[in-house]
């Protein structure tokens, strides 16, 4: 019995909300490779036995859809594994939760593009293409049909078909201190779930756990966009006055656009002191809940 006891102990389940299946499986391929040799046949013997199941091991391409997205499931928890033991892996949950180490650039020294990190915290996974097909439904009832067409070519031209991903470490009073990314799905893990996340996590930020790879970290700017409009506009135009516009000035002025942009949010990208992150896996840990007192009714 006390080895029962201690197997229900060591037991750790997850809900995955989220699997890019392509990066995880790279990534993991990558680090399994580089593992010394006791510890590569070890690992692999151990997980492989949760691979095998009655008909015993079977491969990818013999698999329904939902049996490849526990594969994947199961290549989260190998990867950050494999991660943690080569020191490839930093949880920053902790540190993140501090809006001075934001707000000071500590988090921004610290970290790297490309750098893999774990951070867990209140977030939010939004579907803006889901908002908008719901505000056109709405404006099928009244005779604003222009707000709704309107509200879908800003969310065409801001966010694309993709979802975003939000994590507020210090919590949402705490905005700008943030993870933000782009949840593009190349592995089609949300295949046909996209449209009932919101109904299944409501508008308020959940406790999730983020796996997730740097993409940018932004250098604190005080140029207000306005000016960088004005500046690169400024520039095209003395150019075209001219009578040419080459390549590099056109390229400038198209950054600078970008740039601002960025400034005030009409793009998907970080502004100081928020750092923008490539997701890899979004999950919670499965707590067991439990019967109080309270709950005892009387017959």
């Amino acid at each position: 019995m006390p080895d029962d006891e201690a197997k229900r102990r060591s037991v750790s389940l997850r809900d995955y909300l989220y699997v890019d299946t392509l990066r995880v499986r790279s990534l993991l391929a990558q680090l399994a490779s580089g593992l010394p040799e006791t510890r590569r046949s070890d690992h692999t013997r151990r997980w492989t036995d949760s691979l095998v199941g009655a008909d015993g091991p079977r491969h990818e391409e013999g698999m329904n859809d939902q049996e490849v997205r526990s594969l994947a499931d199961l290549h989260v928890a190998m990867l950050e594994d494999d991660a943690e033991y080569a020191q490839m892996l930093l949880d920053v949950s902790e540190p993140s939760k501090k809006p001075k180490n934001w707000n000071r650039g500590r988090l921004h020294r610290a970290l790297r593009p490309g750098s893999l990190i774990r951070v867990k915290g209140p977030t939010n996974i939004i579907y803006p293409a889901s908002f908008a097909a719901s505000a056109a439904a709405f404006d099928s009832f009244s005779d604003n049909a222009d707000f709704s067409r309107d509200v879908e070519k800003i969310v065409h031209a801001m966010y694309g078909g993709h979802l975003t991903l939000r994590v507020y470490p210090c919590g949402q009073d705490e905005w700008d201190c943030q993870y933000s990314g782009v949840i593009s799905d190349p592995g089609n893990y949300l295949a046909g779930e996209k449209t009932v996340l919101f109904s299944r996590l409501g508008a308020d930020p959940q406790e999730w756990t983020t796996i997730a790879t740097i993409s940018r970290i932004p250098e604190r700017d005080s140029t207000p966009a306005t000016d960088r409009f004005e500046g690169a506009m400024s520039t095209l135009q003395a150019t075209m006055t001219d009578g040419e516009a080459s390549r590099q000035v056109l390229e400038k002025m198209i950054q600078e656009t970008s740039r601002a942009m960025e400034g005030i949010g009409l793009s998907e990208a970080p502004t100081w002191p928020a750092i923008s992150v490539i997701p890899l896996a979004v999950y919670r840990t499965v707590e067991p809940s439990k019967l109080t007192p309270e709950l005892e009714l009387d017959d």
